[in-house]
């Protein structure tokens, strides 16, 4: 007698980090971290018909750093580890992950439990993070940082436990970076398939069609759904770290989100860099809801 299909539901999992962020000013530090507090506010958690999967605290804030090395690095490493744990055991039991940053820093975490419950794929909607020390002298801040992290370039946080890089480059997939970022020509020539925002506004069906054909690849278990929201143009969502003109609009990026969420490979999204110190009103926390409610396949 065949065994019944195990149903998927969303587990909503709070990575509340700040860690991979330069101060905003001096004596401040980046708000996001009160981001998944702010998008619980918004109902999302009722939206999505999810489960709570709780909080992955991480260690305190430090501004300063120490020469050649990253930004509080000793203790994203610790919240990176602590929340691979937490992600491998809800993939375990056939959960669907919605992780709430934080920064971008938690793709170190991510990283690590799709390499030891692997391998996936990703597909990371943002600008490019692919800063690091083999193409810039401005390393050490693990956000702007993370795709390099993921795929094994940089320092001890590519390497954690000795199991970087975490992804295969010829795994990921880049959707959205502005036009003429300048570590583009670095990722394409390591393997990842960057697919910058003017292609992807222009023909947003191909372009999850060509993302799909590299993570829905059979030597794949699946794969992962990084979402910064900083890809939406500032004039839509200026609540982030760090605004760059010339993003995607909410709409296009439930054209993507819908699609790649419904595939059958689709295993967990993050979602990072909101600020809601730059949203009092969570005008555009309610937003991201909205996006995540219309673009969110229920497996329920």
């Amino acid at each position: 007698m065949p065994m019944p299909e195990v149903t998927r539901r969303f587990v909503v999992v709070d990575a509340p980090s700040n860690l991979g962020l330069r101060p905003p000013e001096e004596g401040a530090v980046p708000g996001c971290y009160k981001a998944p507090r702010a998008l619980r506010d918004t109902g999302l958690l009722n939206v999505l018909g999810a489960q709570d999967g709780g909080v992955v605290t991480p260690g305190r804030y430090r501004p300063g750093r120490v020469e050649g090395a990253v930004r509080n690095e000793a203790t994203i490493a610790d919240h990176s580890r602590r929340l691979a744990e937490r992600l491998e055991s809800i993939i375990a039991n056939r959960g669907l992950p919605v992780v709430l940053g934080g920064d971008c820093s938690i793709l170190i975490g991510i990283g690590l439990a799709l390499n030891r419950s692997g391998p996936y794929g990703l597909i990371s909607i943002d600008g490019l993070d692919y800063r690091h020390p083999g193409n810039s002298d401005s390393v050490g801040s693990a956000g702007g940082e993370s795709l390099a992290l993921v795929t094994g370039l940089g320092g001890a946080l590519a390497n954690l436990d000795g199991r970087g890089p975490y992804l295969r480059s010829s795994d990921v997939v880049s959707i959205g970076s502005r036009p003429g970022d300048e570590f583009a020509g670095d990722a394409a020539a390591d393997g990842v398939m960057v697919i910058d925002a003017v292609t992807t506004a222009a023909d947003t069906e191909n372009a999850v069609r060509e993302a799909l054909s590299v993570v829905e690849r059979p030597d794949l278990s699946g794969f992962w759904v990084h979402l910064d929201v900083d890809v939406i143009d500032p004039d839509l969502m200026p609540a982030v770290d760090s605004p760059e003109p010339g993003g995607l609009s909410f709409d296009q990026l439930a054209l993507i989100l819908g699609p790649l969420t419904a595939s059958e490979r689709f295993i967990g999204l993050d979602l990072t860099i909101y600020d809601p110190d730059l949203d009092p009103d969570l005008i555009h926390g309610h937003r991201i809801t909205d996006l995540l409610a219309r673009s969110l396949t229920r497996r329920t």
